[in-house]
């Protein structure tokens, strides 16, 4: 069955590479619709970008950023099949991204895929540590069955590079409209409950990683924690 797929990707002050990120998905295996780029008003925009096929930009004050509520407008506004979250800075590995995200679909009950994060050269080994952990070399598929063995992981889920059907997401809420963080795994947890799986698609590639300093990834890890907290209806009783 085809799909349409829209691509979702919130930017602020994109550099040089982001004109690649649209190139690569506008040749990807599997049709890339239309591209939606939510622009944060603060810095010069490529403009190569703005004359790419497919593409559509939308700017926004800096104020009006919210990590849930600014995908959620924008995959709101989309009467896609399949809506594609991304970050400016994940980059496919090669033109078969989407068509092995989207294959995850075949199963009913998928209702979110996302694809695995592998770690740029210059990368830090704790990073590389990380990513090998959290973007293992093989596919899974996670639903409340797994929450005794994997605990939170269940719903691990990263809008660096996933796919979600537009109709679950619909029906579940979609993503929280205030959140400073983590409204992928909030919605994914939701999700999951409601009865849907998620699918870990490892052959789906995208180059994405941090050189985060010891005091980034304290305050990344607390925002994270802070997440879980205020969403006791998807993370309270499962362990850490």
């Amino acid at each position: 069955m085809n799909r349409t797929v829209d691509v979702i990707i919130p930017a602020y002050r994109p550099g040089a590479e982001f004109a690649d990120l649209i190139r690569k998905l506008n040749h990807q295996s599997v049709p890339v619709r239309a591209i939606c780029v939510i622009h944060t008003r603060g810095g010069e925009f490529p403009e190569e970008v703005l004359r790419s096929p497919g593409v559509r930009v939308t700017y926004i004050a800096k104020e009006q950023f919210d990590h849930g509520g600014t995908r959620d407008a924008a995959i709101r506004k989309s009467d896609a099949d399949i809506v594609l979250c991304m970050t400016q800075d994940a980059m496919p590995v090669d033109r078969y991204l989407v068509e092995r995200l989207t294959k995850a679909f075949e199963r009913e009950d998928v209702g979110a895929a996302y694809a695995r994060q592998v770690p740029a050269k210059d990368c830090t080994e704790i990073e590389r540590y990380t990513r090998a952990f959290n973007y293992p070399p093989d596919d899974c598929v996670k639903g409340m069955e797994d929450i005794d063995e994997l605990g939170i992981k269940t719903f691990f889920c990263s809008n660096v590079c996933a796919a979600y059907r537009r109709d679950v997401y619909e029906k579940i809420g979609g993503f929280e409209k205030k959140t400073i963080f983590n409204e992928d795994m909030i919605y994914a947890g939701k999700m999951v409950k409601a009865g849907y799986k998620i699918a870990y698609c490892a052959a789906a590639e995208v180059v994405h990683s941090h050189n985060y300093s010891g005091a980034q990834q304290f305050h990344r890890n607390f925002d994270l924690a802070v997440s879980q907290v205020q969403h006791p209806e998807v993370f309270l009783g499962v362990r850490s």
